[in-house]
């Protein structure tokens, strides 16, 4: 299950406002964070997802809460197993009501003289009624993925047919929780306390209560207060209900009494979770006939309470403590502020875990934390801005460059936020703004390990070049610098000096550029149809985009020959070693300063000769024959490329695209890159190895 998109018509601050559409994805667990000050709005946002997604809004919450005023809608999407699931659970009640026509039918035939045609026709008549909400709901789910849960809002899909949408996520959530014996989520608020208090002995009898599935449901959407109690409870209990069955276990065993498998400590993932967040730290027994409280054994030795554990302790094991109980898995999670309490590397620890601690979740934050919104990649943040004249919120995209710095400024303020990591990367190239979204898109597993660093045009390249190689040879503080560029036209040989610097932190792209690494048919052929709703096979696809090259090939020879020829200008070597090193050029024994003959006289010679040898040099490698030279190589190269598959890594794959998207009738192309992108990010196996070689190179140094 997850959230399709949501759409506010109003709700507080915010008016007129969307977001997504989002997609499913079951592969890795994606996160989508909500970053502006306080009083923007943004936990207003995560409050429409959880009454959304709750059948019945916490009596605790809503008290605290109005809805007057306001209108929105939110989409939820299931995915192809749920819904499967959903449908296989209103073809079984359809199939019982027909089971129980054709024996009252059956009945009706077995009274000799009795039946007749109008009672037969009443009781399909009947059974039509009966099961008129479950075909309705069948036929929407057989071409529909998602359904809507609105509130006050007429216009959209849930005005349409408000029952029908209830029905889904009635028997969605039921059927759900019972085949998958999950929670489809949980919400944890900001206002999170963990109180000091020890463990109340007479609730070791309602333990039997506390494991069942519904007291679980109960606890998704409810206070944090009465959250975290719970769980705290739930821990103290298990390791003596565990002690208890596992001494029923053995004493079963000694009177000859088979009675199934020894049972396992279920504290073991906690106490797993416990010790991956805090080495050496494990739960301890503390020799208690009824336990009074959960203790916990620390590097020194000593055994404290859970209570006793810092605020930041406890708040990252009892976030992440959630999915272990919930057995949370494609599910939507909700949490306010997870920074609550925590330093700038458990802030990134807690993020990275929630991400990789089950599969296939949505996970929405609200944050105001550089920390968090760092470790995200700020290109994927959504900003919530609030204007200070109206006083109403708005969304501002990750992608809008210059409004996200500014918002950053008005949340940071005079201290500032500047996203650094252990290694920078610098990338070249006239589009190395939107390269770095590619490239944290593409690989994001290892966006914590670096940090990208736009040049925004490669007319910055000689002086790029001379910063990066004065600092790749030396770090500063933690910092490694690296540099990535793209091929462009580059020849293999220039390639080699650029991949042979002595730093060994300069790569080379073997593709023109990043645009090339997106051309992949298979996966555009999918993309097309699942959202473009255009239908080309891969094949199809390899042929347009070779038309498409042709089309371009002038293009490419004209600007493979300018690149090439203008390298042959590019500065010059006027050195002439370390002549007159350490010399006087100048005379002042007479108090005035004058020009020594000599020296000047060696110094006009030398420069003049070295200026001799540039103009040979130049002469030589301009002449009508070198410049010729250089033409047939280029349209030899050009040649040979359109012959097989090389033209795929030598022509710009950013003109590529363009072209196509064009002839497919695709008039937004950064949307369909940004598609692609998706797609190419939900499966590792998609990714070019020369990518992740590059930044595995890059994490490991």
């Amino acid at each position: 299950m997850y959230i399709s998109n949501v759409i506010i018509k109003k709700f507080r601050h915010l008016e007129n406002e969307s977001l997504g559409p989002f997609r499913f994805n079951n592969k890795s667990s994606d996160l989508i964070v909500f970053a502006g000050p306080n009083g923007s709005g943004k936990s207003s946002v995560l409050e429409l997802i959880g009454y959304s997604l709750s059948n019945s809004y916490s009596l605790n919450w809503s008290l605290s809460r109005t809805f007057s005023g306001f209108s929105f809608e939110v989409g939820i999407g299931l995915s192809e197993e749920e819904k499967q699931i959903v449908l296989s659970a209103l073809v079984k009640e359809v199939e019982s009501k027909k089971d129980q026509l054709d024996a009252e039918l059956a009945g009706i035939d077995s009274e000799a003289g009795l039946a007749t045609e109008q009672q037969k026709q009443q009781l399909n008549e009947k059974f039509d009624r009966n099961t008129q909400n479950e075909r309705s709901l069948i036929e929407y789910l057989k071409t529909n993925n998602v359904y809507y849960r609105a509130f006050e809002y007429e216009e959209g899909e849930y005005g349409k047919n408000p029952t029908l949408h209830n029905r889904i996520h009635q028997t969605a959530t039921r059927e759900l929780k019972d085949v998958l014996r999950r929670s489809l989520g949980f919400f944890l608020r900001a206002d999170r306390s963990y109180p000091q208090q020890g463990f109340d002995r007479k609730k070791i009898f309602n333990f039997e209560s506390v494991k069942r599935k519904e007291h679980l449901w109960t606890m998704a959407f409810n206070t944090s207060e009465i959250q975290y109690q719970d769980m705290y409870e739930f821990l103290v209990q298990q390791r003596y209900h565990y002690l208890r069955e596992l001494g029923r276990f053995h004493n079963q065993k000694k009177n000859g009494i088979e009675d199934g498998e020894e049972p396992t400590d279920p504290l073991i993932p906690y106490e797993a979770l416990l010790n991956r967040l805090f080495p050496f730290y494990k739960f301890a027994d503390n020799d208690e006939d009824i336990p009074s409280n959960l203790f916990v054994q620390i590097p020194s030795g000593e055994v404290i309470t859970f209570n006793d554990l810092s605020s930041g302790e406890k708040e990252v094991f009892f976030i992440l403590s959630f999915f272990i109980r919930h057995n949370v898995e494609n599910a939507v999670i909700v949490i306010d502020e997870p920074e609550l309490h925590l330093h700038p590397e458990l802030s990134r620890m807690l993020l990275r875990n929630m991400k990789s601690i089950r599969p296939g979740n949505q996970i929405w934050v609200a944050t105001h934390n550089s920390e968090i919104i760092d470790e995200a990649g700020r290109d994927k943040v959504v900003y919530v801005a609030r204007d200070l004249e109206t006083r109403k919120a708005s969304f501002l995209s990750g992608d809008e460059e210059q409004e996200v710095i500014a918002q950053l400024k008005n949340m940071f303020g005079f201290s500032g936020y500047i996203g650094v990591a252990r290694n920078l990367v610098f990338l070249e190239g006239d589009n190395s703004s939107q390269d770095r979204k590619f490239y944290s898109s593409l690989l994001p597993g290892e966006s914590s390990n670096f940090k990208l660093v736009p040049a925004n045009s490669s007319d910055n390249f000689s002086r790029i070049n001379s910063a990066i190689m004065s600092i790749l040879e030396s770090n500063l503080g933690w910092m490694n610098f690296f540099l990535i560029r793209d091929r462009d036209y580059l020849t293999d040989e220039m390639v080699e000096k650029y991949r042979n610097h002595p730093s060994g932190r300069i790569f080379v792209l073997e593709k023109h550029e990043l645009e090339n690494y997106l051309i992949n048919f298979d996966v555009m052929s999918t993309v097309l149809s699942d959202i473009f709703n255009v239908e080309k096979t891969p094949n199809e696809l390899k042929d347009i985009f070779y038309r498409a090259a042709i089309r371009l090939s002038s293009n490419v020879v004209r600007e493979m020959i300018a690149f090439r020829l203008n390298l042959i200008l590019s500065p010059q070597d006027f050195s002439i070693e370390k002549v007159l090193q350490n010399e006087p050029y100048f005379d002042a024994t007479d108090g005035a300063v004058t020009v020594k003959t000599s020296p000047a006289g060696v110094m006009k010679s030398k420069f003049g000769d070295s200026s001799v040898n540039v103009l040979e040099s130049l002469s030589t490698a301009l002449s009508a024959e070198a410049v010729g030279t250089v033409i047939d190589t280029c349209e030899a190269e050009v040649q040979q490329s359109l012959d097989g598959d090389g033209w795929l890594k030598i022509f710009p794959g950013k003109e590529m695209l363009q072209t196509v998207t064009k002839e497919l009738g695709i008039t937004n192309t950064i949307s369909f890159q940004n598609s692609v992108i998706k797609e190419l990010s939900g499966e590792s196996a998609y990714i070019d190895p020369e990518l992740s070689s590059i930044f595995n190179q890059i994490s490991e140094a």
